[in-house]
């Protein structure tokens, strides 16, 4: 069977709907006769790494004025480590505490309509409900579930401070990452700000 390869639009939504949702992403690309991959469905694949690399290439969240917190364990664990996009540096709260927040002043309204939170998962996938609410913007608020490795949420906001609410969590919440971003490939999905 010979089908067109998918359009970027497509490869965006399915990278939206499996590895932004903590899944795997599989795109089923397979060869031709001769055992390679078709021009056309390489030349799809080139363009969908460079969105995705273009996507998240600017974090409006890597600066803000300020990064506070419901509560620290410690001075080890602030706030300010969801900026590192590492999995060895993340907030907690004070232990015993299975709620929380942290909240960014971003220091200007920025547009965004991407949103990633990550948990350190080598210490377990620990959150089962967030909240994220957005002031000074045309979005009040935005209720998810889990996060796990990598959670990427669409949604269309312009805002200074942004919240990231725990609700419900096994045990004390940790976040070792905290992204905020522009997707403009993907804007047919959104309405406009």
């Amino acid at each position: 069977m010979n089908e067109a390869p998918k359009s970027l639009e497509q490869l965006l939504d399915v990278f939206y709907k499996s590895s932004a949702r903590n899944c795997l992403l599989l795109l089923n690309v397979p060869p031709n006769s001769s055992g390679l991959i078709d021009e056309s469905d390489f030349q799809t694949l080139e363009q969908f790494s460079s969105a995705i690399d273009s996507i998240f290439s600017v974090n409006l969240a890597a600066n803000p004025l300020s990064v506070t917190a419901s509560s620290v364990c410690s001075s080890s664990f602030g706030p300010k480590q969801i900026l590192e996009e590492r999995m060895e540096t993340f907030w907690a709260p004070r232990q015993g505490e299975s709620t929380g927040w942290i909240e960014l002043d971003l220091g200007k309204v920025s547009k965004f309509n991407a949103l990633e939170i990550r948990e350190p998962v080598n210490m377990g996938q620990r959150v089962m409900e967030y909240l994220i609410e957005a002031w000074d913007s045309k979005l009040g608020w935005s209720n998810s579930s889990t996060i796990g490795y990598r959670k990427v949420d669409r949604l269309e906001c312009a805002a200074r401070l942004i919240r990231l609410l725990i609700d419900a969590c096994q045990g004390d919440p940790l976040i070792c990452f905290f992204g905020l971003y522009f997707d403009m490939y993907n804007l047919r999905h959104l309405y406009s700000i």
